[in-house]
């Protein structure tokens, strides 16, 4: 039977939004939305939040949420999640697969989590990105990751400036990426990469590797919470959204 775990990453020292994962959003904190809608992902196995931080410990405790603790030196959430996968390794779980789902993106959709889980297990390469298209002021957002497709769907490179060039339109990289677990082992054992320092993009490092990523698209729109401005936008958006209903009694008493 193939495992697959779905691993998110959080920290509370982000340079950009200290203290993001525990900033709520219509009442319910930012990293219990993520947690509780993948597990809502029926491609998952586990489920886990991956921090260095005592007080996101904490609250997985306090919320029943599994979290495991991890080295405060890491500089990507990719080697955070591999991390999660080695101290599951040492319990004696083995995983074929690893989610990397990004703790600040709250809309997060178990569909889509099902969707990038199969797409790895048919995919001929052993990393798949979900990107998503866009347009207008998102092109010169340095925010937003941008990716360049090749004409079978791989993508070439990703960068936080304005590519392609003049266009109006792009692509997106969501922080949805799935691993094989060797591959994953295999991104720890690398250097980091010029380009990849250079953009601060995890994804980089493969692709100055030679190690091809498949992209899989998605319509559905994700926002990611990169500063303060952006909670109100995501409050609005998930203000209806079906999926709360089934945990926000764990945070709202009515």
């Amino acid at each position: 039977m193939t495992r697959i775990l779905a691993v998110v990453p959080a920290r509370m020292s982000s340079s950009r939004f200290p203290g993001k994962p525990l900033e709520t959003i219509n009442g319910i904190p930012m990293i219990a939305h993520c947690y509780f809608r993948a597990l809502k992902a029926k491609e998952v196995t586990k489920v886990v939040l991956a921090t260095p931080d005592a007080e996101i410990m904490q609250f997985g405790k306090d919320f029943g949420i599994e979290t495991v603790l991890t080295s405060d030196k890491h500089e990507r959430a990719t080697e955070r999640a591999e991390e999660a996968l080695q101290i599951y390794k040492k319990q004696g779980e083995e995983y074929d697969y690893v989610l990397l789902l990004q703790g600040d993106e709250p809309q997060i959709d178990p569909e889509e989590i099902d969707n990038l889980a199969l797409a790895l297990k048919n995919s001929s390469n052993c990393v798949v990105n979900i990107i998503h298209p866009i347009e207008g002021e998102d092109m010169t957002n340095s925010s937003v990751v941008k990716s360049i497709l090749d004409s079978h769907g791989n993508i070439l490179f990703f960068s936080r400036a304005h590519i392609p060039n003049k266009s109006n339109s792009g692509y997106r990289q969501l922080g949805m990426i799935g691993f094989t677990a060797k591959i994953l082992e295999k991104y720890c054992e690398l250097e980091p990469t010029t380009l990849e320092i250079t953009e601060s993009i995890d994804m980089m490092r493969f692709l100055e590797n030679d190690i091809e990523i498949s992209s899989l698209m998605t319509h559905k729109s994700i926002i990611g919470v990169d500063h303060p401005e952006d909670i109100k936008k995501v409050e609005l958006l998930m203000a209806n959204d079906a999926l709360v209903e089934e945990y926000s009694n764990l945070f709202i008493k009515k």
